[in-house]
């Protein structure tokens, strides 16, 4: 009796061990899985946000600075305020800022401003220039250096602000691009009007939005009396339909942003010198840059006088 009690108590201390042997190995797998699962967890986030900063950053296209995307300029108010927020946190030159942020939304700002807040992060500008950098060298400093051209120069908005607050004010929305006739034959409006609130030529002053040197100057048929200025970063900004010039301007003249270089009118349309009437008082600005194909290409000034809009001088008139 005693050895047969002995062994059926062996036998269940042997069980005994055998389970709990059972549910170590059992709690380290347990242990094994949720360290994969936890792994595997990690891995993915990391590869989802890479791709997704993969995704976001674009590829630029061939010649980007001659695309009608990169032409187009397109922002929006939101843009604006984002592009105003990153440059008074960073010290990032603007035409970087556009290069990049243009760059991974297919050159629409209005997007990018859709994106969520950590895009407009200076780790996040940091990493996409870095990826142009390695991967598309040459079309990115491309594009920076079209966009230094476009907007890097500018420092005022080109009519100033009346200190008089019963004064007539200006007006402007985006036409550029759109249709244009001018003895029955179709042209492409490849500019801005400003126009005159209260349509009274030589009312409103216009001042240079930047420094530079003058390079055209007197009658066009269509623009009238104009005035082309050479910005230092290549830049070529054209102001038609003048009244009259602030001075005797002559070609190589330098000019100072902010300098009074006429007044706004209605002449052109004529071949005829000082023909005036024949639409509405405006101001028509015009920005070109000289690419690698194109010895005057225009861009749109609309979302770079939004920019600037706030850079208006006060004046008395």
């Amino acid at each position: 009796m005693g050895d047969k009690y002995f062994k059926i108590g062996g036998m269940g201390l042997e069980y005994r061990i055998v389970q709990k042997e059972k549910q170590r190995k059992n709690r380290k797998a347990f242990y094994w899985l949720i360290g994969l699962c936890l792994f595997f967890a990690f891995f993915n986030v990391v590869l989802i946000e890479q791709l997704v900063f993969q995704g976001t950053v674009r590829r630029l296209p061939s010649y980007a600075e001659e695309t009608e995307r990169f032409r187009e300029m397109w922002m929006s108010e939101e843009a604006i305020l984002d592009l105003k927020e990153f440059q008074e946190n960073y010290d990032v030159p603007l035409e970087e800022v556009l290069a990049v942020w243009m760059g991974v939304s297919e050159f629409r700002l209005d997007r990018f401003a859709a994106m969520p807040d950590s895009v407009r992060e200076i780790e996040y500008f940091q990493d996409s220039k870095e990826w142009y950098l390695e991967r598309q060298e040459e079309a990115y400093q491309k594009l920076v250096e079209a966009y230094r051209a476009v907007i890097s120069d500018i420092l005022y908005f080109p009519v100033p602000k009346s200190s008089n607050r019963k004064a007539a004010d200006i007006y402007y929305s985006n036409g550029w691009g759109s249709e244009r006739v001018y003895k029955d034959a179709s042209h492409v409006h490849e500019g801005c009007d400003i126009m005159a609130g209260n349509n009274e030529r030589g009312y409103f002053p216009i001042v240079s939005m930047t420094d530079g040197v003058v390079e055209r100057i007197g009658w066009l048929e269509k623009g009238g009396y104009r005035i082309g200025i050479r910005s230092p970063s290549g830049g070529y900004f054209y102001y038609a339909h003048l009244y009259r010039y602030a001075k005797d301007w002559k070609e190589g003249d330098s000019v100072k942003a902010g300098e009074l270089i006429g007044f706004m009118g209605d002449s052109g349309y004529s071949k005829v010198e000082g023909t005036v009437g024949n639409f509405a008082v405006h101001l028509h600005l015009g920005i070109y840059i000289q690419t690698e194909h194109y010895v005057e290409q225009s861009v749109n000034p609309y979302w770079i006088l939004r920019y600037f809009e706030e850079k208006r001088l006060g004046w008395e008139y």
